[in-house]
């Protein structure tokens, strides 16, 4: 995003820091000339970014490699310890 002097003033002014404004922009919703997050928005995409993180858990916690091949419904893991370099 492209800011001028004027943004980076008035967001200054308000306590805005640039990630805030990047994070609207990826989750927001474009209302009029205006992208929206209100409370609602927000806490669906907390709730959508906590599943989201539990799935990374698991899979590393499992230790997993999960391949998808050419978009296929093929789906293989393999359990990987990295540290033994090993299957």
């Amino acid at each position: 995003m492209y800011d001028t002097k004027h943004v980076q003033k008035r967001a200054q002014q308000r306590g805005i820091t640039k990630d805030m404004i990047n994070f609207t922009l990826d989750h927001g919703v474009i209302q009029g000339d205006r992208w929206f997050l209100n409370r609602k928005l927000l806490n669906e995409t907390i709730h959508e970014l906590e599943a989201q993180l539990k799935v990374a858990k698991r899979l590393r916690d499992k230790g997993g490699v999960v391949v998808v091949a050419d978009g296929e419904a093929l789906l293989t893991t393999y359990d990987f310890d990295s540290r033994k370099m090993a299957y």
